[in-house]
């Protein structure tokens, strides 16, 4: 059976939402690890300051590659995938989709979308994808 997949994703969290034509719609709520933004601020030594902060960048941008690794474990049952959200993890997590072949030409859209409530996400679901309303 064809399965559409929405993934609504932030650093600090993802929901998988599942659905076909007559099946009600699934979601999973996946909690990430990675951590928050510095705010800039400075040290004794501005050197120093701009050295743990592009540290600091390294280790974020690898927990959201791990996390995001976490979630496309469980697409691998969908034909059309749609990912949203606000701000830039769902570029990054796009990024890290697109290294399994198998899954980039599932890939059917990238939306910018606020946080949302579980009715909401199942609203963009059946709207994105023109399924049956209940």
């Amino acid at each position: 059976m064809h399965t559409f997949t929405g993934i609504w994703i932030d650093h600090a969290r993802a929901y998988v939402i599942k659905s076909n034509k007559v099946a009600e719609m699934t979601i999973q709520h996946l909690q990430s690890e990675v951590e928050p933004h510095h705010k800039g601020g400075h040290d004794d030594s501005e050197h120093q300051t701009i050295v743990n902060q592009n540290r600091h960048n390294e280790r974020r941008h690898n927990q959201m590659k791990a996390f995001s690794r976490e979630v496309i474990q469980l697409l691998q049952d969908s034909d059309e995938i749609v990912i949203f959200g606000p701000g830039q993890a769902k570029h990054e997590f796009k990024n890290v989709l697109e290294e399994n072949k198998g899954l980039t030409d599932k890939l059917k859209g990238l939306e910018t979308a606020d946080d949302c409530t579980e009715a909401q996400l199942k609203q963009f679901m059946k709207d994105y994808f023109h399924l049956p309303l209940d």
